[in-house]
């Protein structure tokens, strides 16, 4: 199976704060998000998001995100991915992660076009609890 990594999202308690740390200190340059046309759970303010893009596209690099605590309940899911950071992976194949997933019997998340326009996800724990995402084209 293929896959790269795509993006890294850290929790930030002060999302301009730590922006401008990797900007200024690391030269990792802002960028505008790509929002998918159903956007509800995600904070537009830039005290809440910040995207430090790679260039590639319109999510790709490192997201910085505050922590809410009802980010999983009001989107129906069981993880919540604006806390504790994460790293997503992108893969060709999501169905057969998520098929995977069932028959292992792990917990997971999965959404439609939730956070990255054309992209569908799957949030799922590894065996140390950390958090991972994956991602697959709609």
């Amino acid at each position: 199976m293929s896959w790269s990594i795509d993006p890294v999202n850290l929790e930030a308690r002060d999302v301009r704060r730590t922006a401008v740390l990797y900007a200024d200190t690391l030269g990792m340059a802002g960028s505008s998000w790509s929002f998918p046309a159903r956007r509800d759970y995600l904070p537009g303010d830039p005290g809440k998001l910040a995207l430090l893009g790679d260039g590639r596209d319109g999510h790709s690099g490192l997201h910085l995100i505050a922590a809410d605590e009802s980010f999983a309940r009001r989107n129906g899911l069981e993880h919540n991915a604006s806390i504790g950071g994460h790293v997503a992976f992108q893969v060709a194949d999501l169905d057969a992660v998520i098929a995977r997933l069932r028959r292992a019997g792990l917990c997971h998340s999965v959404t439609g076009e939730f956070a990255i326009p054309g992209l569908r996800h799957v949030y799922v724990e590894d065996p140390s609890g950390n958090q991972i995402e994956i991602n697959g084209s709609l």
